[in-house]
């Protein structure tokens, strides 16, 4: 049996264990009510009418991110670090099956299940905007797009730091620690220091958003620089397209590259 067929059989059941964990369920749900919720505000508080097809289709691009990192944690805080808590990787390292195809079979289970909550989201909102405007802009589909690379590089940062770790629980608490905190400091801090925060994966993924801004490129201020004071200046910084899929696309390659080599070294103790 070749690496890919292997490869294909750990995925299958990593998918099956999202299945009966009912991890799948728990956040497709959790999906359909967000998706509710701004479907009930927009019909009772807001009028389309007064929006543009953009703006409007922007406010449902809004709450992707935050998907996406639902999504990552749900399906790739424990995905290695588990082997190692339930003692399962003492029946699955010693078979023949290189370390690489346990550990990119078990990623496409996790950007699968993934991907199933964050298109089901996006069908809902492509539904709603049609519905409304009877039109689709460009902008959505690259921000889909956009959405699914942020997937695929915070999936792949999610697996180094579950490389790092032999408890799940500790790994999905410090990913989410990360996420939700250290980064949305990290690109606070920004705003005092004028420094661009071009080393933040969720800076790179503002893109998501930003497309529906200017013509798809950048036209839009890049850098704005606010006084707060006589001595304190508060700097905003918007990336560029082309420079928020790099960030996503660096972040994607070395997590992988050190996952990967993590994991291949690291025994059962």
């Amino acid at each position: 049996m070749n690496d890919l067929a292997q490869m294909i059989i750990i995925s299958r059941y990593q998918f099956r264990n999202y299945l009966r964990a009912k991890r799948l369920l728990i956040l497709f749900l959790i999906t359909i009510i967000i998706a509710a919720i701004y479907l009930i505000v927009v019909s009772i508080y807001v009028n389309p009418e007064d929006m543009t097809v953009k703006n409007f289709s922007r406010n449902w691009a809004s709450p992707v991110s935050f998907l996406v990192i639902l999504a990552s944690l749900f399906f790739g805080g424990d995905a290695i670090a588990g082997e190692y808590q339930n003692r399962t990787g003492y029946f699955l390292f010693p078979n023949p099956i290189k370390r690489y195809t346990i550990i990119w079979g078990k990623f496409l289970a996790s950007f699968l299940a993934s991907l199933i909550v964050v298109l089901s989201y996006w069908v809902i909102a492509i539904v709603d905007i049609f519905y409304y405007y009877s039109t689709i802009p460009n902008a959505v589909w690259y921000s889909l797009s956009l959405s699914i690379l942020f997937l695929i590089s915070l999936l792949s940062l999610t697996y180094l730091f579950s490389s790092l770790f032999k408890s799940g629980a500790i790994a999905i608490t410090i990913v989410a620690i990360i996420y939700f905190f250290v980064f949305n400091i990290v690109d606070s801090i920004s705003m005092l220091s004028g420094v661009e925060p071009w080393f933040s994966i969720t800076y790179g993924a503002s893109v998501i958003t930003l497309v529906f801004d200017g013509n798809y490129i950048g036209d839009y201020t890049h850098k704005q620089v606010m006084q707060a004071g006589k001595h304190m200046n508060f700097t905003t910084y918007n990336p560029y397209i082309w420079e928020g899929i790099a960030i996503m696309v660096l972040y994607f390659v070395i997590s992988a590259i050190l996952a990967s080599i993590i994991f291949r070294y690291k025994e059962m103790k």
